[in-house]
């Protein structure tokens, strides 16, 4: 209210001078052309000119009280002509959500520049980029982004090696990525996805490098630990086997105690001891494995192993049948193990009900072919035969249909 009353006293001011002035000489205004002459004077004109001025503000004021599209304000005809960057670069990140990769792109690239952080809008693009192919474009993006960014580029790197990875250049991610692991070594997602490289390259020796930060990290949940663990002790075992027997036990005894108790690592030592004729030493850790852990990869390792006592191992299994009197493994295991203690209707009996108990074709094939190879020894040919052709129909990989001789 104020500031109209001093507009309107001002006003009346600007008139009383003008009026006096006038007063003294009214002026004389004449305008001519192309034959047309207008006489006026100075006052009539003023007079005039405050009077369009002032229909002129009273017509906007009317039309912006009562016009629905307030065409006459300045906000209006703004958005007319042009979009507010912040809204553009809200739908082009919508656009990102929906899957709608072009219509992203050139809305953030658009209006990068134009917002408060355009590394955002840029990597947001070169994700959109890089799902449509473009390769070119989110490269230039992440450029863009690292270029914008007042922090540090790590972030940036990182988003540049998953692109690459992702489109299958692990030469390159791998490149960045160990440059990034120098500098930000603790970082989960930098140690997620050398992980995920390492292990795409089965590169076990540079993963074993990263199990004590990853663990420390918690980059994985402790079962998938484990099973990281257990594929990076299975190539050094299977290593050391190549080498020599003591390599082989050398890396054994350095595994650490928590996976000593691994059914799958302790089925790999076992397998590599017993090509070094070690039954006796495998057939200990078995039965020692055993009494605290079961384990059906442990069960059918004992099968093969030649051991002195085999009369006591054929006891000591023949005790678990209490409690898994129908598990195929077991009763296949036992089998075998009344073979090597010259048992034969036992070893017959216990490959029958593992027949019986088994419900997988790979096993069914195994125990068949076992129980085949017995009733052939025993004279029974025809049973054998029947037995043989049951292991092969079971057979992952089925023979090919070839022409074959007709002996009579």
């Amino acid at each position: 209210m104020i500031r109209i009353f001093l507009w309107c006293l001002l006003g009346l001011g600007v008139a009383s001078v003008l009026a006096l002035l006038m007063a003294i000489d009214p002026g004389y205004i004449l305008i001519h052309y192309r034959g047309y002459s207008i006489e006026a004077t100075l006052s009539t004109v003023i007079i005039t000119l405050v009077i369009l001025i002032l229909l002129y503000l009273a017509l906007r004021w009317l039309l912006r009280l009562i016009n629905p599209l307030q065409l006459l304000r300045k906000s209006t005809w703004k958005k007319l002509v042009s979009t507010d960057p912040a809204k553009a670069t809200a739908i082009g990140f919508n656009h990102l959500l929906l899957g709608r990769w072009l219509e992203a792109y050139k809305l953030l690239v658009e209006n990068a520049e134009k917002v408060e952080n355009p590394q955002f809008s840029y990597l947001a693009a070169a994700i959109a980029a890089f799902q449509r192919g473009d390769r070119a474009s989110w490269s230039w993006c992440l450029d863009r982004a690292e270029k914008k960014s007042s922090a540090d580029v790590h972030g940036m790197q990182n988003v540049r090696a998953w692109l690459e990875a992702q489109s299958g250049q692990h030469d390159q991610a791998l490149a960045i990525l160990t440059a990034l692991h120098r500098s930000v070594p603790t970082s989960p997602l930098v140690l997620t996805q050398l992980k995920n490289i390492f292990l795409a390259r089965g590169d076990w020796d540079s993963l074993d490098g990263l199990l004590t930060e990853i663990e420390k990290q918690k980059v994985v949940t402790g079962a998938e630990l484990v099973l990281l663990q257990e594929k990076v002790y299975q190539y050094k075992l299977n290593q050391a086997a190549h080498n020599s027997l003591d390599n082989l036990r050398l890396v054994w005894q350095d595994l650490p105690k928590t996976l000593r108790t691994n059914a799958v690592l302790t089925g790999t030592y076992l397998q590599n001891l017993l090509p070094y004729n070690q039954d006796t030493e495998a057939g200990a850790l078995v039965t020692r494995f055993l009494k605290q852990h079961w384990s059906d990869q442990l069960v059918t390792m004992l099968g093969y192993v030649n051991s002195k006592q085999p009369k006591q191992q054929l006891q000591m299994m023949e005790n678990y049948l209490k409690d898994k009197p129908a598990n195929p493994v077991l009763l296949l295991t036992l089998g075998r193990l009344s073979l090597r203690n010259q048992l034969w209707g036992k070893a017959r009996e216990y490959f029958e009900q593992a027949l019986r108990a088994t419900s997988s074709s790979e096993l069914s094939a195994e125990i068949s072919a076992e129980l085949g190879r017995l009733l052939d020894h025993l004279g029974e040919h025809e049973k054998s035969l029947a037995c043989y052709q049951r292991a092969m129909s079971l057979l992952e990989y089925k023979l090919p249909q070839l022409p074959l001789p007709n002996v009579k």
